[in-house]
């Protein structure tokens, strides 16, 4: 709601301009309020009294802007209008609701055009929503949403970060407010499912700006101290409210606490459709303080019929096998053993003759049958005889191991003076050998081979190389034509190489 009421005391019945009433009502009033002989009015009477002032005092419709809060639909819509100072109860009727395009949600931020009217009977002054148009979410609702999406961001949300429940808890301790209706649901339920639970209530503030470090140095404080006090888990609970009223559970200190715990936390914050960031958090989220005590404790009598259950099938099972071991019993004293032991040994030792006497022959039979297979052995070994084949694959070893060293020796020196011949006939034709026969050669300016007279223009400097040392000198003019003597040789005919086969008559083949 932005601003004030339009309320205009000077509109009001029975005032006058300049006219202030006193304490005690001597003001002269048309309206009922007293009279000058203060005489008393009843409380219809100021209802009235009060509702036409309003009628009177106000336009017939207002138009106000705020934020939807504490909202409930029955039939109706129920909730509170507020700003940042001030709050009004409205009533949104579902005559209206029902030809509105928009509905009412918690935490929005509306346009409401209606009236104001004082309902006497509950004595409470509310403004009757005719329509609604929303302008955006409000403050609360924006920054919930944006430590919603910080959180789950961390992964605090995620299912991996839960820690289960304990099955058998013996000691719960429950943070809330001692005075609130939550603590009560809790410690009910327990008592009658599973009265054997110790509780321990820590009482904290549960809204305000005090709620929040309360809450969050609770869970610390029986978090730390679980061995000691023998804890199994914890229970963060609360009535329902406004968004600002359990705006505590929203705060990020209280989440972290809520994190951090090692003790399974179970939050119950409001009523079913509130959802807090503190119950998000939290290792399991319960609708109602009542659930949250139902999902910590084991239900006593569930448990006491599933006692008997199993009592029953022990019981049964023991019954079953006292019958089928008497029935065994009976069978065996029953036997001919136990009439007559002999007899039955009688009918063992026959058996255990007949036994004997077959396997003395399946011996029998096997050890004639490996002798006779070791004799076909020992003759076939003798035919073979393997002393004079070694001697005769040795002997061939040994012939072919000299003709291999023969052949490489042979081998060798071919290769050796194939070297020879080929060192002396290099070395005869070699550079520095033609040098000492008379020869020169002659480099130009750039260290090359003159092998014309074209590469000699005059003034070039040329360098004679001779066997014992170089002369530098100076082309001063070309001549030409032939020298005679310098006439082609024939060249040297090359020998033919030794043929390096082995002699066929020599022997057989060096791996026959």
């Amino acid at each position: 709601m932005t601003g004030r009421l339009p309320f205009d005391p000077k509109r009001m019945k029975g005032a006058q301009s300049g006219q202030r009433a006193d304490d005690g009502g001597n003001a002269p009033s048309s309206s009922g309020f007293g009279s000058s002989e203060n005489r008393a009015i009843s409380v219809s009477e100021l209802a009235t009294s009060i509702d036409q002032a309003l009628r009177s005092g106000l336009p017939a419709r207002v138009i106000v802007e705020g934020e939807i809060s504490s909202l409930s639909h029955r039939t109706h819509y129920y909730f509170s209008l507020k700003d940042e100072k001030s709050v009004i109860g409205a009533v949104f009727f579902a005559s209206a609701a029902n030809r509105s395009a928009t509905k009412p949600e918690h935490g929005q931020r509306i346009i409401a055009k209606g009236r104001v009217e004082f309902y006497a009977p509950a004595g409470r002054v509310s403004l009757i929503v005719t329509s609604i148009t929303p302008v955006g979410e409000g403050a609360l609702e924006q920054r919930y949403k944006q430590l919603v999406a910080q959180l789950r961001e961390k992964g605090w949300f995620d299912p991996e970060t839960k820690t289960p429940l304990p099955t058998f808890p013996r000691r719960i301790a429950i943070v809330t407010s001692k005075d609130g209706a939550a603590v009560q649901d809790v410690i009910d339920t327990f008592a009658r499912r599973c009265p054997s639970i110790e509780l321990s209530i820590v009482d904290v503030r549960v809204q305000g700006e005090q709620a929040k470090g309360q809450i969050s140095r609770a869970i610390k404080a029986l978090d730390s101290n679980r061995d000691r006090l023998g804890l199994d888990a914890i229970i963060v609970t609360r009535g329902g409210g406004s968004l600002e009223d359990l705006w505590a559970f929203n705060e990020p200190e209280v989440a972290q606490a809520i994190h951090e715990s090692v003790l399974p936390v179970v939050a119950a914050i409001g009523h079913e459709t509130d959802t807090t960031i503190a119950e998000l958090v939290a290792d399991e989220r319960a609708a109602t303080p009542t659930q949250a005590a139902m999902r910590l404790s084991p239900d006593r009598n569930a448990l006491i019929e599933q006692l008997s259950s199993l009592q029953t099938r022990l019981l049964r099972g023991i019954d079953n096998r006292i019958r089928y071991e008497r029935q065994r019993l009976f069978q065996i004293q029953s036997s001919r053993a136990m009439g007559d032991p002999r007899e039955v040994l009688g009918v063992h030792r026959d058996r255990l003759d007949s036994l004997h006497g077959r396997v003395r022959s399946g011996v029998r039979h096997q050890i004639a049958s490996d002798r006779a297979y070791l004799d076909k052995l020992a003759i076939r070994l003798t035919r073979v005889q393997p002393a004079a084949v070694h001697a005769r694959r040795q002997e061939r070893i040994d012939q072919l191991a000299a003709r291999l060293r023969r052949v490489m020796s042979r081998a060798i020196d071919q290769r050796r003076e194939d070297l020879e011949r080929t060192a002396r006939e290099l070395h005869a034709i070699g550079p520095a050998q033609v040098l000492s026969r008379g020869y020169t050669l002659t480099l130009g300016e750039d260290g090359k081979a003159i092998r014309s007279i074209n590469q000699a223009a005059p003034g070039t400097t040329l360098e004679t190389v001779l066997s014992d040392g170089r002369i530098r000198s100076r082309v001063e003019k070309e001549g030409g034509g032939a020298d005679p003597r310098l006439s082609p040789t024939k060249p040297v005919p090359r020998r033919k190489k030794r043929s390096t086969k082995l002699d066929p008559n020599e022997g057989p083949g060096l791996f026959e």
